[in-house]
């Protein structure tokens, strides 16, 4: 049996910086799910930086025909996000987190928006990665680092904690994110990481400087059959 779902990310709603460059992140928003709508996806998950003030509430009432699925980024916030999500709550640290089994795979949420990612979280996590099935994760930070400016200024603070956990696992693990503004595909050991590019604005692959991209956003379609996993990115144009 084929499942779709729509990766999506850094959507950035009502935020100061994608207005002052241009940016309709409603119109972007919209764009998108009604190109996921032709493309008859029903799931949807967000790996954060949603947005802030009413966009949080506009995001949320554009998703509800959609079944969804969220992880936090480091524009958002607990206590704003959990009025309208509350899948995965953990009200001590304040964080949302999760897993699911599915029939062939282990689904695998984590909440980064702190910058990195608490002991707590990892100690779940390390328990979480016994599994007997391939292992799929979604989190707003990449953890597998790429030499840009980006990466140099953006990076998950505890990412080589991390890192040890997933590489020490025996299972093959997936790791869809966003963060970056950007396209990539890498590999490492036995993760292969794939980054979204956002749904505001991109920025561009450069070593030296951060330099946005404003002509296109975008998606991502990710097709599962049975334990295997292939994903390709969707691009719309201003």
């Amino acid at each position: 049996m084929l499942t779709r779902i729509a990766h999506i990310a850094d959507t950035h709603l009502d935020e100061e910086l994608p207005a002052k460059i241009g940016i309709k992140t409603r119109t972007h928003l919209k764009a998108v799910l009604n190109a996921i709508k032709k493309e008859n996806i029903s799931k949807i998950i967000c790996t954060g930086d949603i947005g802030k003030g009413n966009g949080i509430a506009y995001f949320f009432e554009q998703l509800n025909p959609f079944s969804l699925s969220i992880t936090l980024g480091n524009h958002d916030t607990f206590s704003q996000i959990s009025k309208h999500y509350t899948n995965g709550i953990h009200a001590k640290s304040q964080k949302l987190y999760s897993s699911i089994e599915k029939d062939t795979l282990k689904y695998i949420f984590l909440d980064s928006s702190a910058g990195s990612i608490d002991k707590q979280q990892l100690h779940w996590l390390q328990k979480e990665l016994i599994s007997s099935k391939p292992i799929l994760i979604f989190i707003h930070h990449p953890v597998i680092g790429l030499r840009l400016k980006v990466d140099e200024i953006g990076k998950l603070k505890n990412r080589d904690a991390l890192l040890r956990l997933l590489e020490n696992c025996n299972n093959d693990i997936t790791l869809f994110c966003g963060h970056y503004h950007m396209e990539s595909e890498i590999t490492h050991k036995n993760i292969k990481q794939y980054i979204t590019p956002a749904v505001s604005f991109q920025i561009k692959k450069l070593h030296d400087k951060i330099e946005l991209n404003t002509t296109f956003f975008g998606y991502r379609i990710i097709e599962i059959e049975n334990d295997t996993i292939s994903s390709n990115v969707r691009f719309l144009t201003n």
